[in-house]
């Protein structure tokens, strides 16, 4: 899973521990200071800055496109940042394992930690981690994250309360998009690498047409069984799914040649990402752009 670097971790203790910077980060009124926010991923600091607008810095820890959030490992960089930080939010799940060691290594008086999995009390054995796809409950956690800026920055809470609001209603459009699968395509058989776009297809009322142990082993960074192989390859030769969902961050051979299937066979191919991509402006867009490319592939 994440990693945590021996030079960021000693990093992050001497940050923490020098004059001044367990500070960093907080509201003076007098000063006009930033609240400092971390986040682990550029979605949840998309939807921090939103919020928070011009009276916060945001820093979000993974935000390459290209990069696997799985083989991730912090740098010296990003431990400074979390040292500093008054507000830090989390995934969870194990998602990003890297935060909860950085927060170890780091305690700090007055550090508010935002764990996304704890504010939708999501359990359960292997529970899905890419929840930032549920957009239905994603006005949950922009609540939690106002009220903390709100704590840390009293003056401020009506701004951040009005710069929710407006963060809520923009995300209409992707669930009326949902909302238009669904009618067009319930029980629609899809497929699918991974399960990142798995609340989506849920809410969309698609359906899973290839195995679960397939998208399981590859969440693992495990081959699939030899039948599930074959399983997920005839779904695709035989065109029993109407699209192939492709994670287009996580790749291995084994998914290419899924994808080349799918090309060849001509399954319509829609890929996903585990991050918010530079071509898209924020939170919004990247999930919209998604759900209207997943309503053009059912048709086509």
């Amino acid at each position: 899973m994440l990693a945590v670097t021996t030079t960021a971790v000693l990093l992050l203790a001497a940050c923490n521990g020098s004059p001044g910077g367990s500070s960093r980060g907080a509201v003076s009124s007098s000063s006009g200071t930033k609240v400092g926010v971390v986040a682990g991923e550029n979605f949840w600091g998309d939807i921090a800055q939103q919020i928070g607008g011009d009276h916060v810095t945001v820093k979000s820890i993974i935000s390459d496109p290209d990069a696997d959030p799985h083989e991730y490992e912090s740098d010296a960089a990003d431990a400074a940042a979390l040292a500093g930080a008054k507000i830090v939010i989390e995934n969870g799940f194990g998602y990003d394992d890297f935060m909860s060691k950085l927060l170890e290594a780091s305690p700090a008086d007055g550090r508010e930690v935002v764990s996304v999995q704890k504010v939708l009390n999501i359990t359960g054995a292997s529970p899905n981690p890419h929840v930032w796809y549920d957009t239905a409950r994603i006005p949950e956690v922009a609540k939690v994250i106002q009220q903390e800026l709100s704590k840390a920055d009293p003056a401020n809470a009506k701004t951040y309360a009005a710069n929710a609001q407006k963060f809520d209603d923009s995300l209409q459009p992707i669930e009326d998009t949902i909302a238009a699968i669904k009618s067009k395509y319930a029980g629609a058989k899809i497929a699918y690498t991974e399960r990142v776009p798995g609340y989506l297809t849920d809410a969309a009322g698609l359906t899973l047409g290839t195995p679960k142990a397939f998208n399981e082993a590859v969440e693992q960074g495990e081959d699939p069984s030899p039948a599930a192989n074959v399983a997920f390859q005839n779904a695709i030769k035989n065109k029993t799914v109407k699209v192939l969902l492709y994670n287009g961050q996580v790749t291995d051979e084994e998914t290419a040649n899924i994808k080349k299937l799918a090309d060849d066979a001509g399954v319509p191919v829609v890929g996903v990402t585990e991050t918010i991509p530079k071509t898209d402006k924020d939170y919004q867009s990247w999930q919209l752009r998604q759900a209207k490319e997943i309503l053009t592939a059912l048709g086509g």
